[in-house]
């Protein structure tokens, strides 16, 4: 292959050992790990498009990294670049720095601006254009609001639940229930979350090109649909086990004949704390007169509306389809089903354990407390 060749570059005999034990490192900072492949690499003659090319990153990289060790040695090679940067940052004054993550803090229709949201190029303009500074650039802004644990360029989703003695009521029993799974669960009364994932789409992508060096997985963004499934799923608290039926219909005439069916299953328990949220399955005549008939063996206990992420089963199914569904691609609804209902039980083999809560009843009051009025 074509490429310039570099000038020689000459190691010590104790350079050279630390270079490869850095090369073969798994746990130290990547670019600490590259720079040593690169020198390691053109001081045993290789040339600079061939080195580039194998470990993924431009000749200008390769040519730095070799300056940077004949300039500074190893020292200079480990540093990663950005102490010599702060000194911009040094010189913006505290007021300063309050004005710009006071300007972070502000929509930006406040500046008669039509954008959603800042980032850190917007931001930076806009010190200048109200005279905050008279320069500045991007990468100084990001690491003012880094310091101050601002991320304007970022959102999370969240569900405003209905605050009051009906949510106090349903929250406390659900997280006593699931706080203390363990001490009823020794007396043969389990506590167990359900849900239901009502039509998930069964979609073919194809081809699926897996990872390679150098490149990351890539999946085929066009899709076949191979219509929907209704999935229930059942978590034991205590122990983190899951359980999982497909259901016709997301109805409660398909619902109760599958908690019967769980029931049956387990003959030995005393009962069964159910938590489950306000669906309309769940809160049917029927299904309420089928869990009366059970003469206290199904002890229901409801999360509060719009709180369903009170109910842990939701946390089962994230990481449900993390391991098992996320990248998966199906011909049929027939492989589809024969892939889960294959997974479920790999997945109480591999990764099941209780997860770990940490809202407890008492966070719930405090929080409540405050938040309620």
């Amino acid at each position: 292959m074509r490429g310039r060749k570099p000038s020689v570059l000459s190691l010590t005999p104790s350079d050279t050992d630390r270079l490869r034990t850095t090369a073969h490192s798994d746990c130290l900072p990547w670019y600490q790990v590259r720079r040593a492949k690169i020198v390691l690499a053109i001081a045993a003659g290789q040339r600079t498009r061939d080195v580039a090319a194998h470990l993924g990153c431009g000749a200008a990289t390769v040519w730095r990294t070799c300056a940077r060790y004949r300039q500074q040695g190893l020292d200079g090679l480990w540093a990663d670049g950005r102490e010599g940067r702060s000194g911009r940052l040094e010189q913006i004054t505290p007021v300063q720095r309050a004005q710009i993550v006071g300007l972070a803090r502000l929509e930006p229709v406040a500046k008669g601006l039509h954008i959603t949201h800042w980032s850190s190029q917007d931001l930076a303009r806009q010190a200048v254009e109200d005279g905050i500074v008279s320069s500045i650039s991007p990468a100084t802004v990001r690491r003012l609001l880094h310091d101050a644990d601002l991320q304007p360029h970022r959102t999370r989703y969240w569900k405003t639940a209905r605050l009051g003695a009906r949510f106090k009521e349903r929250a406390g029993q659900a997280l006593g229930c699931c706080g203390n799974a363990e001490r009823p669960a020794g007396r043969g009364i389990w506590v167990v979350c359900v849900d239901e994932i009502p039509t998930f789409q069964i979609l073919e992508r194809q081809p699926l090109r897996r990872a390679l060096p150098g490149s990351v997985e890539q999946q085929e963004f066009d899709y076949t649909r191979h219509g929907a499934a209704n999935r229930l799923v059942f978590l034991v608290v205590h122990t983190g086990l899951m359980g999982l039926a497909f259901l016709a219909q997301n109805d409660n005439e398909h619902y109760l004949p599958e908690l019967e069916l769980y029931r049956q299953h387990h003959k030995e328990l005393r009962g069964v704390f159910l938590i489950q949220g306000g669906g309309a399955s769940h809160i049917a005549g029927t299904t309420h007169r089928y869990l009366a008939r059970s003469h206290g063996w199904w002890k229901p206990r409801y999360t509060p509306a719009n709180a369903p992420w009170l109910d842990q089963a939701e946390i089962l199914i994230h990481a449900f389809k993390h391991y098992y569904l996320k990248r998966a691609s199906w011909e049929t609804k027939e492989e589809f089903r024969t892939h889960v209902m294959a997974s479920w039980p790999e997945y109480n083999h591999r990764y099941a354990h209780p997860f770990e809560w940490m809202w407890t009843y008492h966070k719930m009051r405090q929080w409540f407390a405050k938040h309620a009025s």
